[in-house]
């Protein structure tokens, strides 16, 4: 009994490693034992299980709870590449993409039997809004015809393939498909609410099945709304810092570079056309001339600007309440050199002489155990006078006419020089002038 029961639970486990994209291509009664066992490996690395890769009673707990319906090959290709290095890309499929147009529009095909139309409606509009909070996308309904996205309820098998059949209440409850193809379904036998109650929360879920329609994989992050699993609808933010990332650095990554100096900014955009000088209160009305530093957050997207003690926090060009503060009276340093975001903590970082500390965001204060000496920035310099993160992960820091390029994985100091001549992509230098530009 024991035996015929231990076949049977090897056989629901093959089927589900099968259709969520842990095996090959090949037809599920082809894989040898450790073919299996480095599925379940998978798995459990994608679930945050201690890599067994026993069919032991979480795992098959784990297999039991309710989640997407999307498969999470690629996503286990995502962790592996996040162990390797900390360079942090876009996390789509190799054949997801992204679209080629921020303006996108959505349609609900049909609707849950057993709740009010009105209010799904409000919560899919909250769903793709709390996408287009975070990133450039704009989206708007259209009620029949046409549209970019659309949201369908269907049950049971619903011709695109039977790994793509609903299995009624609990199991997968949705699934979705990479642009540009646009398709979200939903369950329709499953129990859904609108509310914290009981059933599936259908704003969280149809959340996620945007996020995939937009290009986004599943995250090997637990607390992401993009994790497979369903995320029970709390006071907590919906979205996690991966997922905001994630669709920030598809629709929003166009990698400008401030410059500042006295009471001006220069844009240099990824072709390299510098801007002219423009002001600063041009684009951030009340801050003063002459700032000591700035940084912008990959984490809330929000420019950081700090002169004397005080420190200013924009949202785009927007003041945010409550700043300017007096940030040296939590710990801040006073005329900090160098403001950056630094992405491996996920905080902010002032630099001040052989000094170096960790801010937190929210609140903007200093951390525990802070201030540390520079040395832990191996092959840095004191008195740097900016820094900016490169497409390709390195940080570059800059004084006077000296650049230090910064390895993030090693934490030192790979490579310095002069950034006016061996920095083209900085847009620094007048080829027609033959002189630098700022």
């Amino acid at each position: 009994m024991g035996c015929l029961l231990c076949v049977s639970r090897s056989a629901v486990a093959g089927l589900f490693l099968e259709k969520y994209g842990y095996f090959g291509k090949q037809g599920p009664s082809t894989h040898s034992p450790d073919e299996f066992t480095d599925a379940l490996r998978d798995f459990q690395r994608v679930t945050h299980l201690p890599l067994s890769g026993v069919l032991d009673a979480p795992t098959l707990h784990q297999m039991s709870l309710p989640r997407c319906g999307t498969g999470d090959g690629e996503s286990r290709a995502a962790g592996t590449r996040w162990a390797s290095t900390t360079r942090r890309h876009r996390r789509t499929t190799q054949h997801g993409g992204r679209w080629y147009k921020r303006h996108l529009t959505y349609r609900v095909v049909n609707w849950p039997p057993y709740l009010p139309q009105h209010e799904v409606r409000l919560a899919v509009r909250a769903a793709f809004e709390l996408w287009s909070n975070v990133s450039s996308l704009v989206f708007w309904e259209v009620r029949d015809g046409p549209a970019d996205i659309r949201l369908t309820f269907f049950h049971g098998d619903h011709n695109d393939g039977l790994n793509n059949a609903f299995d009624g209440p609990g199991g997968a409850l949705a699934h979705a498909f990479f642009p540009r193809r646009g398709e979200a379904h939903f369950d329709s036998a499953e129990r859904w609410s609108l509310h914290s109650g009981k059933g599936r929360n259908l704003f969280i879920v149809v959340a996620h099945e945007v996020g995939h329609t937009l290009g986004l994989e599943h995250s090997p992050v637990k607390s992401a709304l993009m994790s497979p699993y369903y995320k029970k609808l709390s006071k907590d933010f919906v979205l996690s810092w991966d997922d905001i990332l994630a669709v920030q650095n598809l629709y929003d990554a166009d990698h400008n570079i401030y410059i500042f100096k006295g009471n001006h900014y220069w844009m240099v955009p990824v072709n390299g056309n510098t801007s002219d000088p423009q002001p600063l209160q041009t684009r951030w009305p009340g801050l003063p001339a002459g700032i000591d530093a700035s940084a912008w957050s990959q984490h809330s997207g929000k420019f950081y600007f700090f002169k004397g003690g005080r420190c200013w926090r924009y949202a785009g060009s927007t003041l945010e309440v409550g700043f300017p503060q007096k940030c040296s009276a939590r710990g801040l340093p006073r005329h900090p050199d160098t403001a950056l975001h630094f992405q491996q903590l996920r905080r902010m970082v002032l630099f001040k002489g052989p000094k170096y500390f960790v801010v937190s965001e929210e609140p903007l204060a200093l951390e525990p155990y802070y201030p540390r000496s520079l040395r832990d920035w191996q092959g840095l310099p004191s008195g740097t006078a900016g820094a900016l993160t490169h497409r390709d992960g390195s940080i570059y820091f800059f004084r006077d006419e000296q650049y230090w390029q910064f390895h993030p994985e090693k934490l030192q100091v790979v490579a310095t020089g002069k950034w006016a001549a061996e920095l083209p992509w900085m847009g620094c230098w007048d080829a027609n002038g033959g002189q630098v530009l700022f």
